[in-house]
């Protein structure tokens, strides 16, 4: 469709009475009952790019229409002044596109009349009212200043105020320039320097809060969202919250929001909650916020609003809006989150995007309690709805799950709580941790022992038997020890390859000392104590690695002789004198740290004590056993 031609016209002094009379009966015009306004009717089609959406090529098309408009009417405007003032069309042109929102300001009113778009082309017809006199002095400003740009100036001048020492005065001023025009981002952008400063100041800025609930009917949707989070800011550090009469005018202006900028503003609300008044002494404002009742509240406004199709262009659903407020609240405000998580689950339309800030919530609340109920209840949802839908987790998802993991397993030793927990997820979801561990990018001996110490399903590590029988290949020393590990790693389930342990114990003792043997030593004698060996041969092992010159392989060999409890102890003491001094010392301090028992006490008061180290043991060992008993 091709542009229709605008008829222009000159201020109502200098129209002939037949050119008014043209301009009347013209289908395109029709002159405003005052002097000062003239109403127009004008289409334009914008042809759209590869980027252009539907909203940006109406945006466009209605941005160029209106500069058009004011093109051909500020030529007719001009006329008015002398020809030493007047800019020639070209220049004209160029500066109304340089300076697009200042000049739009002349344009009172804009009705779309019709709109179409196909995909290709955008085509709009509006009717605009202007204002020549408004027109006119915005020219007038940039012909007298020598082309000099009324946008600038204007920042000049707030410039100057935003420099000065913090003031009532100051405020004033500031109030006064931010009254006298909208919020933008073009040439107005001086807002949010305005904005920043009264949120900041301890003085009072009469009438400045009515302004901004006032402009968010007005703003522009692409200005929404920097203005937005802003506003809500200052109405909270000034006072206390929102109002309901402000509430409503923000939730008012939700719809028009670019459903992708909408973050800002949850942020904004979760991270001005709750928060701790700031220091007076540092130059900020002292408030007391909202409460967390209060944000709570709100956030299920939000929500009930998004169940009526009217947060966010285009608008978002109930699901999606609950995500994004539980990924915005997580720093703050995690609880809020997690209750809104347990609420609105089942609407959520991909439970990865909530993931990270519920498994936060989590370990974090392990750590200090607080919240560990409502924190616990959170999470164990979560793992029920991924384990419901495995082929969902994504890599980044899954990456948060094993971080939790290894936490709860570094505490594990310390904290029977946590070693208790990771047994508990890991045996209720063993194929969804599975998948998870079995994704990670970790070296593959820690991923056997994963599944090996869990009992996880579709283990590719070898089988108990399997890895003792390679202890006995040629493999390095490296891939020797893992084998090893695994075997500890099994526990009990090592069992069934006892005997090929104890062989192999029986000739790492033999051999000369190094890294290697040592700890394949200390692996072997865990194990044997994992299982509970009854085998006389492997008792007598381990009481032999009593002796060991290395203090770890002592540590580890007294360990396993107080797991194997009663089968071992009447060996231990029917027996003791067949074994050399530095033996029978460690012997009577396992003993001591075995079950209380009357027989280990009467025991080790029949003892010799040929020396002082053998007195100092049995002393301590008697003291153990009786404190014990």
């Amino acid at each position: 469709m091709p542009n229709a031609p605008i008829l222009s016209r000159t201020p109502s002094a200098l129209i002939p009475l037949a050119l008014l009379l043209l301009l009347l009966s013209s289908a395109m015009y029709s002159q405003s009952a005052t002097a000062a306004a003239m109403t127009v009717v004008r289409e334009y089609t914008y042809n759209a790019s590869e980027n252009d959406s539907k909203v940006s090529a109406r945006k466009a098309a209605l941005q160029q229409l209106q500069s058009l408009l004011i093109e051909e009417v500020g030529v007719q405007v001009q006329s008015s002044f002398s020809n030493t003032e007047t800019l020639d069309k070209e220049e004209f042109s160029r500066t109304v596109q340089a300076n697009y929102q200042t000049f739009a300001q002349a344009l009172t009113k804009t009705k779309i009349l019709e709109e179409k778009w196909d995909g290709e082309s955008f085509y709009l017809k509006a009717e605009i009212e202007v204002d020549p006199d408004g027109l006119s002095s915005q020219i007038a400003t940039i012909v007298h200043g020598g082309g000099k740009n009324p946008c600038d100036a204007m920042r000049e001048q707030v410039k100057i105020s935003l420099q000065k020492a913090p003031s009532p005065d100051k405020n004033a001023e500031l109030v006064a320039f931010a009254l006298k025009a909208p919020f933008d981002n073009d040439c107005n952008d001086w807002q949010y320097n305005v904005l920043y400063s009264l949120t900041q100041s301890r003085h009072p800025a009469a009438d400045y809060r009515d302004y901004l609930f006032v402009q968010l009917a007005q703003i522009a949707p692409h200005n929404l969202a920097g203005y937005l989070p802003g506003i809500v800011k200052y109405a909270i550090i000034k006072d206390n919250g929102i109002t309901p009469t402000e509430w409503e005018a923000m939730l008012s202006s939700l719809q028009r929001l670019p459903e992708d900028r909408l973050q800002l503003l949850l942020s904004a609300l979760s991270n001005y909650s709750d928060k701790s008044p700031d220091d007076t002494r540092s130059g900020k404002p002292s408030y007391q916020p909202q409460t967390a009742l209060q944000l709570k509240n709100q956030l299920q406004s939000l929500i009930q609003a998004a169940g009526k199709g009217k947060v966010g262009s285009p608008a978002l659903s109930v699901g999606e809006l609950t995500a994004r407020i539980i990924k915005a609240t997580a720093y703050r405000q995690p609880a809020i989150g997690a209750e809104l998580f347990q609420q609105y689950s089942g609407e959520l339309p991909d439970i990865n995007d909530v993931v990270k800030p519920i498994t936060e919530f989590y370990k974090n609340q392990l750590k200090d309690g607080g919240e560990l109920e409502l924190a616990s209840n959170s999470f164990n949802l979560l793992l029920e709805k991924l384990n419901e839908q495995k082929d969902i987790l994504n890599d980044n998802s899954a990456k948060q799950l094993y971080y939790l993991l290894t936490t709860l397993e570094r505490n594990a030793e310390e904290n029977q709580q946590q070693a208790a927990l990771i047994e508990n997820m890991l045996g209720r979801y063993p194929k969804l941790f599975a998948q998870i561990i079995k994704g990670q990018r970790i070296n593959e001996v820690q991923k056997h022992l994963w599944f090996i110490r869990y009992n996880l399903p579709d283990s590719e590590a070898c089988t108990p038997r399997e890895c003792a029988d390679r202890l006995f290949s040629d493999g390095n020393a490296m891939e020797l020890n893992a084998y090893g590990e695994y075997l500890v790693a099994y526990g009990a389930r090592a069992a069934a390859a006892e005997d090929l342990v104890i062989r192999k114990l029986e000739r790492v003792r033999v051999q000369a000392s190094g890294p290697y043997r040592t700890t394949m030593k200390r692996h072997l004698i865990t194990v044997l104590g994992n299982i509970r060996t009854q085998d006389l041969r492997a008792q007598e092992l381990l009481i032999e690695s009593l002796g060991d010159l290395d203090h770890k392989i002592p540590e580890e060999a007294q360990n396993a002789l107080i797991k194997l409890g009663r089968g071992v102890q009447e060996k231990m003491m029917a027996m003791i004198s067949t074994y050399e001094p530095l033996v029978q010392r460690r012997m009577v301090e396992t003993l001591g740290k075995m079950q209380p028992d009357t027989d280990i006490v009467n025991f080790l008061k029949r003892v010799p004590q040929n020396d002082q180290y053998m007195r100092f043991a049995v002393e301590d060992a008697l003291r153990d056993q009786q404190r014990a008993l």
